[in-house]
């Protein structure tokens, strides 16, 4: 994506007394981009949306929006609406004046406000509530209110906090197809806290992943997900399986590890690991491939036994989890390729993936 940058983050500190809350954040948001800042609670993502609205300062560090310095602004002064998890609608006000108050405190007059608040109700497909009390309405139509009024004063960038989180699943994933189209539609800059992978995944161009205030990767879903920058994140991507070992070997095509009695051999890519340097193997959950193991099956290159423990199944796709030398094992596969597998507790079943599969990681949990 090679838009204008719209936000940037130059070194920014965020302290509570002696606890850093988000440490020296350096960070571009583009023009037009749907940008998801992810992690576990706790990690800093909500206090990064929360300086970029203006509802917490900087203790070190500048924010620029649109080439201008607004980490000195007020929240009102910036221009930077926020859609809260909570929505924070006023239950005295009917669903088009909750729409209509930001106009308003901006000085719109009342007949340009309601045109212009009536058509936002429209574009979110609840216009025949607009008399309502928000109390009356459902989730998902509250949920279309706080975009309405968030979306009504046309901001060039729109902040989210996890919006869905309140949401059941299946209207989740309807609200995600609206977030989607919406932005796409409008061009505004999303910028979307959650610790919601799926969510993460199914909407952003880019993903933020953060951990004890860190910014651990920055890059496109598919990246995130193929090419973990770090363990953390190959950990926190909880489909991943992950093998700690030493290098055995380097050529000039592979890379091979030994751990726990079991040997990964992975194409080489952009880490460049020399032979007794400890090691991280990252296997997707839905790149390995599953066969009925034979009584006298052993562990060889990129093969592992391993015990089925469960699955779970959830519409078409099966998740396996199986305990083998390595370790516990997830496997994400369709269920029509389990015809000729057994699935009985404690079956043996081999599993198998290509070099191509196995993405490597400096092992940096020690002294690194």
């Amino acid at each position: 994506m090679n838009a204008p940058v719209l936000v940037e983050f130059k070194d920014v500190e965020k302290r509570f007394g002696d606890t850093v809350a988000v440490e020296a954040m350096d960070l571009q948001i583009r023009k037009g981009e749907f940008l998801a800042i992810m992690g576990s609670s706790g990690c800093g993502k909500t206090t990064t949306l929360r300086m970029l609205a203006g509802l917490e300062q900087p203790s070190a560090g500048q924010i620029l929006l649109d080439g201008k310095r607004v980490d000195t602004l007020r929240p009102e002064e910036r221009d930077t609406p926020l859609v809260w998890q909570s929505l924070a609608l006023f239950p005295f006000l009917s669903v088009v004046e909750n729409v209509e108050f930001g106009l308003k405190m901006r000085g719109v007059d009342k007949v340009a406000r309601r045109e212009r608040a009536m058509d936002w109700l429209g574009r979110l497909d609840i216009a025949e509530f607009a008399s309502r009390s928000v109390d009356q309405l459902s989730g998902g139509q509250r949920q279309r209110v706080a975009l309405a009024r968030a979306l009504v004063t046309t901001p060039e960038i729109l902040l989210l906090d996890e919006p869905l989180s309140a949401l059941d699943a299946n209207l989740v994933v309807r609200m995600q197809g609206v977030l989607s189209k919406l932005q796409k539609d409008l061009g505004i800059t999303f910028v979307y806290v959650t610790h919601s992978q799926s969510e993460a995944f199914a909407m952003a161009d880019r993903i933020v992943v953060m951990s004890n205030g860190r910014v651990e990767q920055i890059g496109t879903p598919e990246e995130i997900y193929r090419e973990p920058a770090t363990r953390f994140v190959a950990e926190f991507i909880g489909t991943n399986n992950i093998v700690s070992g030493s290098v055995t070997s380097v050529d000039d095509r592979h890379t091979t590890i030994q751990g726990d009695g079991v040997t990964l051999t992975a194409t080489n890519g952009s880490t460049a690991l020399r032979v007794g340097a400890s090691a991280t193997a990252v296997v997707s959950a839905d790149s390995v491939r599953l066969n009925a193991a034979p009584s006298d099956a052993v562990n060889q290159a990129n093969q592992i036994v391993g015990t089925l423990v469960s699955e779970a199944f959830v519409g078409s796709v099966v998740t396996l989890l199986l305990e083998t030398p390595a370790g516990e094992f997830r496997v994400q596969t369709r269920q029509r390729d389990l015809a000729q597998i057994n699935l009985e507790h404690g079956a043996k079943i081999a599993l198998s993936f290509t070099p191509e599969d196995v993405f490597l990681l400096p092992d940096t949990r020690e002294g690194g």
